[in-house]
């Protein structure tokens, strides 16, 4: 019932020769969302990309994608609300001065900014609050549910610098060998393998395989064709067939590390950083589908 009484209020708004003042584009349990204030997000994107960055990360909008902003925006303060955790205006006034020391800037120099970018104190007030909610949100909702490994950041500096030849591994590898006169076709032989790693079984023909266990192997010791094989290789994974003296040798990647270089480590935390985000964005769009399911939403587009 509440619903429908803030609906009439809006459908109210139409004048008496029916001309559209404001229009409805969607509602989130009993907040409207009106053309008016999308328009109104429109008109002053620049300063809230400044404010807050994370929240409005692109050049431009849709009208459908600043409504849902709106409504991730709700249902973000109603989980943190759950969490006991209010973000008042004693806090967001203490957060704006910390900027304005932090930036060396005066109260009037930030309302001259904020006026040259279409911006009232108030709108920018609660811009604030959203972007202090949503760091709230991430530290202690989102953060916990992603871990990003050494693995995961070597993986991503060597998909960076793929190219360089200064990159060196060091591996733990099974070798499997046999006479080449035994592999009559070698996609057989990997796929075999590969039926051999999971149920233990190979057919009589490769009964004479040969395996190694070879550990810490780094490239130095390598064959300039080995080396260019098992590069790339990724882990958990069999090479394909290479003949070294008269036997052909798959390699099954047990593990495939990335020599620590200075270069390395200089870049890691942002590595970490880039990757962190790259999953942030994923997980948080997949609570924002799953929260939806709980709250009432609707769009008028």
């Amino acid at each position: 019932m509440k619903r429908f009484f803030i609906l009439f209020s809006i459908l109210a708004t139409f004048n008496a020769h029916a001309e559209l003042l404001d229009k409805i584009l969607a509602v989130v349990d009993d907040n409207v969302i009106t053309l008016s204030m999308v328009e109104r997000v429109k008109q002053n994107l620049i300063a809230r990309r400044n404010i807050s960055p994370f929240v409005y990360s692109k050049q431009k909008y849709s009208n459908k994608e600043i409504s849902d902003i709106i409504i991730n925006s709700h249902l973000i303060r109603s989980k943190l609300k759950e969490m006991n955790i209010i973000i008042t205006d004693e806090h967001v006034e203490s957060e704006i001065k910390s900027k304005e020391k932090a930036l060396g800037l005066s109260r009037a120099a930030l309302l001259n900014f904020l006026e040259n970018n279409n911006t009232t104190f108030e709108e920018f007030f609660e811009i604030t609050r959203g972007a202090i909610e949503f760091n709230q949100f991430n530290a202690r909702v989102i953060a916990p549910l992603i871990s990003v490994t050494d693995q995961e950041i070597k993986n991503k500096y060597y998909e960076q610098n793929s190219k360089d030849k200064r990159l060196a591994f060091k591996y733990n590898l099974v070798d499997f060998s046999l006479s080449k006169n035994k592999v009559k076709d070698k996609n057989h032989f990997v796929n075999s393998l590969k039926k051999y790693q999971t149920t233990g079984i190979l057919p009589d023909q490769y009964s004479d395989l040969g395996t190694n266990v070879l550990g810490d192997i780094t490239e130095d010791g390598l064959t300039s064709e080995l080396n260019k094989l098992l590069k790339k290789s990724q882990e958990g994974q069999f090479t394909s067939p290479i003949l070294l003296y008269g036997d052909y040798h798959v390699f099954f990647v047990k593990k495939k590390d990335l020599v620590e270089s200075e270069d390395y480590r200089k870049q890691k935390n942002r590595l970490k950083g880039q990757i962190f985000t790259q999953k942030s964005l994923k997980v948080t769009d997949n609570w924002y589908k799953r929260e939806m399911t709980k709250h009432y939403v609707k769009y008028f587009f």
